[in-house]
């Protein structure tokens, strides 16, 4: 039986990742599926742009929770782990950095803050991505040769 500490390493290891993906993907549905109805940047963009970001949202945190946990639940998937939460911090980066820009452009300093704190996701998840890549070949060049594992 695994124990508690075991059991909740990953949110012990990976605190904002999880916590940033599980909101993404709950506020992503929430805008994908028309759970809540946009009052910020969203609400000046056409409806089928903010269902995308929605879905984009959605899609994007469940890699990164998905790609985390797995490695956790299953330690021999430690490669496909590293290989879906990046791809979910791709996206966050890209949709981050879009919704900063578009926001600042929009409000001017008015979002500033809120362009920074965007910024600054985007930067963390763009160097977590980068730092899966790393652990990735490291993993790689340790592996014996004809290890398949």
């Amino acid at each position: 039986m695994d124990s508690p500490v075991r059991r909740f390493r990953s949110l012990a290891e990976h605190p904002f990742e999880l916590t940033f993906g599980l909101l993404f993907a709950l506020v992503g549905a929430a805008v994908a599926f028309g759970g809540i109805t946009p009052t910020s940047i969203n609400a000046l963009l056409p409806e089928w742009v903010v269902r995308v970001w929605g879905v984009v949202q959605v899609v994007a945190g469940l890699l990164v929770v998905v790609g985390i946990v797995i490695r956790y639940w299953r330690p021999a998937l430690v490669l496909v782990g590293l290989r879906i939460e990046r791809a979910g911090h791709i996206p966050f980066v890209a949709a981050t950095t879009v919704y900063m820009a578009v926001a600042v452009a929009y409000a001017g300093t008015r979002a500033l803050y809120a362009g920074a704190l965007f910024l600054a996701f985007a930067v963390a998840s763009g160097a977590r991505a980068w730092a899966t890549i790393v652990i990735e070949r490291a993993i790689n060049r340790a592996r014996r040769p004809g290890d398949t594992g």
